[in-house]
């Protein structure tokens, strides 16, 4: 996936104060900053990009954004919807977080999981969020604290979960989620949580036999003498894998 980089500093069009690289609109005079919407990874970009500094792809024609129903648990500002397959995804035009509804980002994960990294993108390094502090929101649909996990297991990224209703991202986590899934983090989370289940299944196993062995009347160990090296070959391989 790439190194995270900082965020660059740029320039507001419109008063010339600073801004952060990905702010939806400026702190100094709210003028809008990123307002062209990539297809692909639903990041906003800044009106004069070619591609996205989510996923690197060409930005071209823009989901059409409706006025929504929820509101962002962070701003309490109404969320516009996006269709994203058989769900929604529902963005914060102030903070830049995103609701995804629980069918939306199962499509999108299996969308982005098929492609061919090499021909779809180019590598765009995503900025860190300028503000890293750990809290809890509430689902925006029922209302409930949400979980946080870390998406995969390996991803880094830290995601907002309510079971019943979706995941929230905060701003740029969408991206680098998906970049994950597209560089088959996925797979690899599947791999490692095989291991370490087999792993636990061995362990249990020797710690069976061991159990088995402790319990051996005294009385008939000289005459089994040969049987206990056997099975102590056998915790062994257990132990490493042979």
């Amino acid at each position: 996936m790439g190194e995270m980089q900082p965020a660059r500093a740029l320039v507001c069009p419109a008063c010339g104060a600073g801004v952060l690289e990905g702010a939806r609109r400026c702190a100094h005079c709210d003028a809008p900053l990123a307002t062209v919407r990539c297809a692909s990874c639903f990041r906003m970009n800044a009106r004069d990009s070619a591609h996205c500094s989510g996923c690197g792809r060409d930005l071209g024609i823009e989901p059409a954004p409706r006025e929504g129903t929820l509101a962002c648990p962070d701003c309490r500002l109404s969320l516009a919807a996006i269709a994203c397959g058989p769900g929604l995804l529902h963005d914060c035009g102030r903070c830049g977080g995103q609701f995804v509804e629980l069918a939306a980002l199962r499509d999108l994960i299996e969308r982005h999981d098929r492609l061919d990294v090499g021909l779809a993108r180019r590598q765009a390094p995503l900025p860190l969020r300028a503000d890293v502090r750990v809290h809890y929101v509430a689902c925006p649909a029922c209302g409930s604290m949400m979980n946080r996990r870390n998406f995969g297991g390996g991803s880094g990224v830290v995601v907002d979960v309510c079971a019943r209703h979706g995941t929230w991202f905060d701003a740029g986590e969408l991206p680098r989620v998906l970049a994950f899934v597209e560089s088959g983090g996925l797979a690899r989370a599947q791999e490692r949580e095989a291991a370490e289940r087999a792993a636990a299944a061995r362990e249990a196993h020797v710690r069976e036999r061991v159990s088995l062995t402790a319990m051996t009347p005294h009385g008939l160990r000289g005459e089994g003498e040969e049987r206990t090296g056997s099975l102590l070959e056998e915790l062994l391989m257990d132990l490493f894998g042979g």
